[in-house]
Formats: structure tokens, C-alpha cells, sequence
């Protein structure tokens, strides 16, 4: 037998039937970490021979069940030499999301292709894709109605009298966009001031893909657009650098803005003459997303790893329901780097 408070039966199902209807897609906080999930063209657009990111989220535990996202990615570039001419990206990345008693969620895996040009000293501008297949589940058997509820408890022996054509949906899925970067350093004895900056604009569902998650309707995925902004700016002759960024998304009537703005402390020192040397970082701050959660964050980047941590502390109306809970977040990056001792940047 299963225990289940009726609001939360019925709290599920709006979740359920929201998402297979407007098909929101996931996102993360930790956005800066999520490269080919917000732009295919930052494919390859790295200090570093190889890039391998992990993230995991869950939020909303404090409906009962906590609604969980995973995902993964790799990129590198490719034929890139010094770097003065151009070169293409490359990348592979997938997602899966699981939310509430119903394990409604949305996989997909894709591949990015970016071609990348270097236009001047400092500057650089690169152009991607990503083709992607996608499948959105469900599953029923986790789920009680009304008609379940013997008086007292609800009882899955009981029929529930609810037919649903459930099929698996499947889709193919496509994505573009557009990235530029600039990144300027100044050499100095006890190591360098750099001040750098990326701004991308990308497009996701852009064939609109059909769904039909129940066999009698077929619903369409909207177009998603992404605009995207970060960057480092060195404090001369100190440790202290600011990392201000900022994220922006609209699907269907759906709007996020998320700017925020992290503390960088460099940690070690370097000489430009040895040219080896051990640097790390720690970064904390905070961003907003508008009307909706306060996400502090802390990072911390040694060596060719960085480890990333957030919580969202939901601020909207829902707060009066959630107590303020909203989602925990944990990133791990791995660049594989030119030399085994590099800079830290966040990047």
C-alpha cells in the first residue's frame, strides 16, 4: 500500500501536465558551468586541450519528493595550434531530468560543432550548432487517485479507473549560436592582470520539435533563446579579481534573468620568467534570479579542477509554501590544460 496526502497527488499531476505542455526546459544556476547547454558555440573556446563538466541539482524537497537534474559534458578544440588561426570545436553533452512521484522527465543527448576565428589580436568569434535527441517519460505506476481512497488509506489494489494513452515521447532536436570573447593580459613579475569578457546570444528548439507524449494530442516545443554575458576583471597589483555575469532566457511565455556578480581570491604566486607555477582561486557571490531565488555560490579551482556549490533560496510567493527551499547545486569541472600548472580563470 501507498500513503499519499491528496494535495500532493494533485500538486504532482499539475507539475506533470504543465511540463508535458509547455515543456519549460531545465536549467541550472550554476549557468557559467553548463557551456553547451546555453551556447553551442563556446564549444572549444577554452585555455585548455580537453573540458569535462558534471553537474547534479535537485530542488522543490520540500514537496516530498525531490525533483532531480543530471548532467554532463566534453568539448575540445580542435587543430587549434597557437591559436592565432582558426580552428574547430567540438562536444558531446546530455541531460536527464526527474521530477516528483511520477518520475516525469526529459533526456537528451547532443553533439556541438563550432567553428571558431580569431579576428583580431584578443578577439575571437565562433559560430556552433548542435543536433540533439531527446525523450520525455513518464510513469503512472508510483501515482493514486481518488477513486484509490478506501476511507482510510489509498490502496493500489484498488482499479483506478484512469486510462491514459502514455507513450514515450522521442524528438530531434537542433540548436545554434553565436559567441565572441575578449581576453587581454598584462605580464607582470608576480603574475599578470587579465581582463576578459564573453558575450553569446543561441537558439534552442529551433525546428520546433513535435511531441506526443499522449497518444490523441501532439503538442510543439517552443523555441528557446539564450543570451549570455560573463566575465574577469583583475584588480591591479592585488589578488582580488570581480566576476560579474548575467543570464537570460525566453521560452513561450516563459522569462528568466539571472545577473550576478562573484569575488575571485587568487591563491599562490608565479613569476613570468619560470613559467611554472601553482595558482588556484576561490570565488563567492551571489546572483538573482528575477522574482523567483537568491543563489549564493562558492568555487573554489585548483590546479586544472574546479568544484562549484549554490543554493537557491526561493524569494517568490511559493517561498510561503516551501519555507524558502529551493534547490541545492554541485558542479565538478576538469580542463586538461597546455601546461600541467596553469592560471586560474573562471573559464
Amino acid at each position: 500500500m501507498m500513503k499519499m496526502n491528496p494535495i500532493k497527488v494533485l500538486f504532482t499531476l499539475a507539475i506533470f501536465i504543465a511540463a508535458s505542455v509547455n515543456a519549460q526546459d531545465v536549467h541550472f544556476s550554476q549557468f557559467g558551468q553548463t557551456p553547451q547547454l546555453i551556447n553551442p558555440g563556446a564549444s572549444g573556446v577554452f585555455n585548455g586541450n580537453v573540458r569535462g563538466i558534471m553537474n547534479f541539482r535537485t530542488q522543490w524537497g520540500a514537496f516530498g519528493n525531490a525533483y532531480n537534474t543530471y548532467a554532463a559534458s566534453f568539448d575540445a578544440p580542435i587543430a587549434k595550434g597557437n591559436g592565432r588561426h582558426a580552428y574547430f570545436g567540438i562536444g558531446a553533452n546530455f541531460y536527464k531530468d526527474v521530477a516528483g512521484n511520477s518520475s516525469f522527465g526529459n533526456f537528451q543527448a547532443g553533439l556541438s560543432f563550432s567553428g571558431v576565428l580569431p579576428i583580431a589580436d584578443n578577439h575571437t568569434f565562433s559560430v556552433g550548432i548542435q543536433p540533439a535527441f531527446g525523450q520525455y517519460s513518464a510513469s503512472l505506476a508510483k501515482l493514486t487517485w481518488g477513486s484509490q481512497f478506501n476511507g482510510e488509506v489509498f490502496d493500489t489494489e484498488i482499479n483506478s479507473n484512469e486510462t491514459f494513452g502514455l507513450t514515450a515521447s522521442r524528438y530531434f532536436d537542433l540548436g545554434a549560436g553565436i559567441y565572441y570573447e575578449f581576453k587581454n593580459t598584462t605580464n607582470e613579475f608576480l603574475g599578470s592582470d587579465m581582463s576578459s569578457f564573453n558575450i553569446g546570444v543561441a537558439g534552442y528548439h529551433l525546428n520546433k520539435p513535435k511531441q506526443d507524449f499522449f497518444s490523441d494530442t501532439q503538442d510543439e516545443i517552443p523555441m528557446k533563446y539564450v543570451a549570455q554575458f560573463s566575465g574577469t576583471f583583475d584588480i591591479r597589483s592585488s589578488k582580488l579579481s570581480l566576476v560579474p555575469s548575467m543570464f537570460y532566457a525566453m521560452q513561450a511565455g516563459y522569462r528568466e534573468i539571472t545577473p550576478g556578480l562573484l569575488f575571485k581570491i587568487r591563491i599562490g604566486n608565479s613569476t613570468k620568467y619560470s613559467g611554472l607555477f601553482k595558482q588556484g582561486a576561490v570565488y563567492f557571490g551571489s546572483h538573482y534570479r528575477v522574482k523567483d531565488a537568491i543563489i549564493p555560490q562558492v568555487y573554489l579551482e585548483f590546479t586544472d579542477y574546479m568544484i562549484g556549490v549554490s543554493y537557491d533560496y526561493n524569494s517568490s510567493a511559493l517561498s510561503s509554501v516551501t519555507g524558502g527551499n529551493g534547490g541545492f547545486e554541485i558542479s565538478i569541472r576538469y580542463t586538461n590544460r597546455p601546461k600541467a600548472l596553469q592560471r586560474a580563470s573562471f573559464k
